[in-house]
Formats: C-alpha cells, sequence, structure tokens
C-alpha cells in the first residue's frame, strides 16, 4: 500500500472519530448514571433489609420470653 494513501485513509479515520467523539463517551456516561442509581437503590435496600433483620430479631425475643 502507498505511504500517501495509507496517511490520507488513517487522517479520514482520525477525522471521522473526534466528529463521533461523543458518541464514544456516552456509553459510559450511560454507565455512571446507571452505577449511581443502583448505589442509591440497594442503599435504600440494605436499610430496609436491616430494618426487617431488627424487626425479626425483636419477635423472636418476645417470642422466647
Amino acid at each position: 500500500m502507498d505511504k500517501e494513501k495509507l496517511i490520507k485513509n488513517l487522517e479520514i479515520i482520525e477525522k471521522h472519530l473526534e466528529r463521533n467523539e461523543k458518541w464514544f463517551q456516552n456509553p459510559e456516561k450511560k454507565m455512571v448514571a446507571f452505577d449511581k442509581e443502583m448505589t442509591l437503590w440497594n442503599n435504600r435496600f440494605m436499610k430496609n433489609i436491616q430494618e426487617i433483620e431488627n424487626w425479626m430479631k425483636e419477635f423472636e425475643k418476645r417470642m422466647e420470653g
């Protein structure tokens, strides 16, 4: 392959990638937002689970005593 042709093709690819850079970064931004949302959901879920476990421990104490 001719060097000039190769350089020209690489320049075309570079231009295309620069133009579409936002498209390539979009999945990363969505993953960050998804991860943040899932962390909040998990924190709420774990808090609810802890409340249920505490209630069950209290119930067991009352049933034994």
